[in-house]
């Protein structure tokens, strides 16, 4: 049976916000050696002090809910893990978590750090909104081109509208000029 575990925490926390009053990252243990300290000299109504009687059987030592961790990177590693171990997946990216996830559910294989059912959903249902979004994203570029095109016709268009009357411009100025050199 386990032990109740003492709370080890730096003497004096209780006075400074910088040893760790209401700020809990600050709340580390350090080992006291004042001359007159009354946590060094374990006198009755102070904080314990860290010593080797509180330490866990060696049996339960660095276990995780009962089970021996293994840390897990890829699925050959997660292959090994046996019924007794329990997996702790290290600092991977979502696509080979996804894998591992899926692994772990088919082999009904124990995961610490990670609820693979709902990791699983939650990965899938991100991995449609991406993709919905991906496509609204080419029909909105699918569109910019129409409409660019459409421009490009109606200019065309236009600039040979342009040319036409130009050329009839000019062949209606020659005609008037072809008069004007008649008449003289």
């Amino acid at each position: 049976m386990k032990r109740r575990k003492a709370k080890f925490i730096r003497a004096g926390y209780w006075a400074y916000s910088k040893l760790g009053l209401r700020r809990n990252k600050k709340l580390k243990y350090r080992r006291t050696n004042g001359i007159d300290n009354k946590v060094r000299l374990r006198m009755k109504g102070h904080l314990r002090n860290v010593s080797i009687g509180f330490r866990n059987e060696k049996s339960e030592r660095h276990n995780l809910n009962g089970l021996s961790p293994k840390k897990v990177h890829n699925i050959e590693e997660m292959k090994k893990v046996s019924k007794e171990e329990i997996a702790v997946i290290g600092n991977i990216g979502n696509r080979k978590k996804m894998e591992l996830m899926e692994y772990a559910l088919k082999h009904n294989i124990k995961v610490y750090n990670i609820n693979p059912k709902k990791f699983v959903e939650k990965i899938k249902h991100e991995m449609e909104k991406k993709r919905e979004e991906k496509l609204k994203k080419e029909g909105k570029k699918k569109e910019k081109e129409k409409r660019a095109k459409e421009g490009e016709k109606k200019s065309e268009k236009e600039k040979t509208e342009v040319k036409e009357e130009n050329k009839q411009e000019e062949v209606k100025e020659t005609k008037g000029e072809n008069k004007h050199e008649s008449t003289k």
